[in-house]
């Protein structure tokens, strides 16, 4: 493993935190920034009033994000890397490069006797998300991603992609066989902030996991067809499902981290691994687009204080957090600005597409110091499997 000290300042820091970093944990948070490069967290830091959660941490390391083929990877293979500790040829999922099926961290700690969750703020066949429990050779074939979705395992996931589960080429609604296999299966953010249930999964609208996403039009009932979903069935027979209202988007991933992990350390002897992704942060590298930008890294940072702060409360939990790749060539522009007002800031992007610069990883409680270095992306699972053993 190729590790290497970042400075004398980092192991005094390092040494410091020992007292509460140095055990080994029972729970881990595996926080993924899609495309958060350091242009995405210095957005962040410039614009801040208060401390930040990238400044709570006691460990900081750095990712090289290269796929099996190219120095630039794609989110596939980024998610792959980090989801199984293997690299993979961009375009593949789960899969190494020969198309074999990988055995991610989840599925390792599931095997542990571990709890096990997923949180995004994106469908839940996204790259990121499938690369932890799915394996097919190209991110598009959404309908084979959902339905190894059914067989993961996974007991609570909250995310959005209804149309994937129930308009399919199969005509076999994955919902019911969510149901079958004994999830309670909700549609509406008001069902999962309320449910009690420790075997869930929450399928939401887009809207109701993003703020930039225009409500729809639709009934919660009929949205991306959930008129034929035995769980939207179930739904409509609760008066007060009032899911676009009662909808949070700009605090989404935080409230649903909260939840979930509420759930996921009931009945938890030999604790829990939930990995989550805040999805979005890329979409705007891609676009360019620098308020986006800021706008994503700031609800980012609520969700990732909201996990310190259970990381702190919870002293044998591991936080790691990094990201699958940098995107847009975030970087801030030369511009002079009032003191005091750093609202002035400016952000330029040398591409549309991602890079492969290093991205920052920030680690957080039992076992943290474990991530003070620089790191191959396949290297971080392994880590973690080594610590949860």
């Amino acid at each position: 493993m190729k590790k290497i000290l970042l400075s004398t300042m980092a192991l005094v820091m390092l040494l410091s935190s020992c007292t509460s970093t140095c055990d080994k944990p029972t729970n881990v948070i595996y926080l993924i920034g899609d495309g958060m490069g350091f242009g995405a967290v210095t957005s962040l830091l410039l614009t801040a009033d208060e401390q930040t959660g990238f400044e709570m941490a006691p460990v900081i390391g750095l990712n090289e994000t290269c796929s099996a083929n190219n120095y630039v990877t794609d989110s596939p293979a980024g998610g792959t890397a980090l989801a199984t500790g293997t690299r993979t040829c961009n375009g593949f999922l789960g899969v190494g490069s020969d198309s074999v099926q990988l055995t991610s961290i989840l599925k390792k700690a599931q095997k542990m006797g571990k709890k096990t969750g997923i949180v995004v703020n994106t469908t839940l066949t996204e790259a990121t998300p499938g690369a932890f429990y799915a394996g097919v050779t190209s991110r598009k074939d959404s309908y084979t991603i959902a339905k190894q979705f059914t067989e993961s395992g996974v007991d609570i996931a909250i995310g959005a992609g209804l149309t994937a589960f129930i308009n399919r080429p199969d005509s076999v609604d994955m919902t019911a066989v969510l149901i079958d296999k004994g999830y309670d299966v909700y549609l509406d953010w008001k069902s999962v902030l309320n449910s009690q249930s420790e075997k869930f999964v929450g399928i939401l609208q887009m809207s109701d996991v993003h703020r930039r996403n225009k409500p729809s039009t639709k009934t919660a009932s009929a949205a991306d067809g959930a008129e034929v979903c035995l769980a939207a069935q179930l739904a409509a027979t609760d008066d007060t499902n009032d899911s676009i209202r009662f909808a949070e988007p700009d605090r989404y991933l935080e409230k649903a981290c909260i939840k979930t992990l509420e759930q996921l350390e009931k009945n938890a002897p030999k604790g829990f691994f939930l990995m989550v992704e805040s999805a979005i942060i890329d979409g705007y590298g891609h676009n360019n687009d620098a308020e986006g930008m800021v706008e994503e890294m700031q609800e980012f940072d609520r969700t990732l204080k909201a996990l310190v702060a259970y990381v702190n409360q919870h002293p044998n939990t591991l936080l790691v957090v990094t990201a699958d790749h940098e995107t847009g060539g975030t970087s801030v522009s030369y511009k002079s600005y009032p003191v005091n007002q750093p609202e002035g800031m400016q952000l330029s992007f040398s591409t549309k597409g991602h890079s492969g610069t290093v991205v920052p990883i920030f680690a957080y409680g039992a076992g943290a110091e474990n991530f003070a270095g620089i790191f191959q992306n396949k290297e971080i699972p392994g880590i973690i499997e080594e610590l949860i053993k």
